[in-house]
């Protein structure tokens, strides 16, 4: 019986047995002692830098890909020389993105709220800067790119240079406006709701073929400056989500409180 026990008892201290041989219990003791705030801020820098590397490379192998097609096709000399110039311009354009991913998540890392605000508006609120920035960066690029076309009247290689890396990020930009809409379509503004949203969606357009007539009109001038004001747009309303969704973080972080501690302030005056 004693036999038995102790066989049985071997059983149960296996996996622990085969723990301590193998792994010396190091992973054990990594997941026992990591700090809920300063670990997961030290990941989280760690994630972006990783994702800025991979980013830069991305775009760079999907522009160099692109010039290269560009190439192989039919177009003129102009064109071909014109393309040189805003290929440079796209590759140089993957170092600031790369940047402004790193360096907003590093200061993402280095926060110091507690764990609730670190998730649920820090995180956020970085990503609508990250998105925001990239997608100006991109549209400064790319009207820089859409005047020379206009210059020399012709249509030059000029590729999308947001990579699909940060497609995980998008629901972020959605997040301020989409939580607004809801409040409002609740309260029974839609009024409101449509405004917002027809402020937020407007875009100047700034796309045209150029077939090399050399004429050059105030109508395609006016789609080079609205390439440029484009940028300016995207930055406001970059801000204005960020202004909305700390609105709307600070309210529940409000009630949230006022649920904890409920009070009512009723004004009492005695009246001789």
């Amino acid at each position: 019986m004693e036999k038995m026990k102790k066989i049985y008892q071997q059983i149960l201290d296996f996996p622990s047995m085969v723990n301590q041989k193998v792994m010396n219990a190091q992973l054990n003791t990594v997941v026992a002692n990591f700090d809920s705030q300063g670990g997961v801020r030290s990941y989280t820098k760690s994630i972006y830098q990783i994702l800025s590397i991979l980013v830069l490379i991305a775009m760079e192998v999907a522009i160099i890909k692109g010039a290269i097609n560009y190439y192989n096709s039919e177009a003129t000399v102009v064109g071909k020389i014109g393309s040189a110039l805003t290929s440079l311009l796209l590759i140089y354009s993957a170092f600031p993105i790369a940047h402004i991913i790193r360096s907003r998540g590093e200061s993402l890392g280095n926060s110091h709220n507690g764990m609730v605000g670190f998730v649920f508006k820090d995180f956020i609120t970085t990503n609508i800067r990250i998105l925001g920035e990239v997608v100006a960066v991109s549209a400064f690029i790319g009207a820089i790119c859409f005047g020379l076309s206009f210059l020399l009247d012709t249509s030059l290689y000029d590729a999308s240079n947001r990579s699909s890396l940060l497609g995980s990020l998008a629901w972020c930009s959605y997040l301020p406006m989409s939580g607004l809409n809801h409040l409002l379509n609740a309260l029974h503004l839609e009024y409101l709701s449509s405004v917002m949203q027809s402020i937020t969606s407007f875009n100047l357009g700034s796309s045209q073929t150029f077939t090399g007539d050399n004429l050059w009109n105030y109508h395609d001038l006016l789609l080079v400056a609205g390439g440029f004001i484009n940028v300016l747009i995207g930055l406001s309303v970059m801000y204005i989500n960020l202004a909305i969704y700390n609105f709307l973080y600070g309210m529940i972080e409000t009630f949230s409180k006022w649920l904890q501690n409920p009070s009512i302030p009723v004004s009492m005056k005695n009246r001789n």
